[in-house]
């Protein structure tokens, strides 16, 4: 059985795809698809920029959840090492 491991990026855009999809409504789900949407298409297309555009979608799921950057990227140490948080 082969073990996919994903990239911080990816595992980034998983999670704030899954925290959109459950409340695709919410106060801050447009700002959060857009952060999201956006790093997607970088990673899609090699860009230069992903750093910057994951710090925003971790700014998104901050404001989204009302958690701090740390209790937010715990589960995601992969993620807080490559944006240096």
């Amino acid at each position: 059985m082969t073990v996919t491991t994903l990239s911080a990026p990816e595992t980034l855009i998983r999670a704030a795809w899954d925290l959109y999809e459950q409340e695709p409504t919410g106060p801050y789900a447009e700002p959060l698809r857009t952060a999201v949407w956006e790093l997607e298409e970088a990673v899609d297309h090699g860009s230069d920029d992903l750093p910057r555009l994951g710090r925003e979608v971790v700014q998104a799921l901050t404001l989204a959840t009302g958690d701090e950057v740390d209790e937010l990227l715990t589960p995601m140490p992969g993620v807080a090492a490559w944006l240096g948080l």
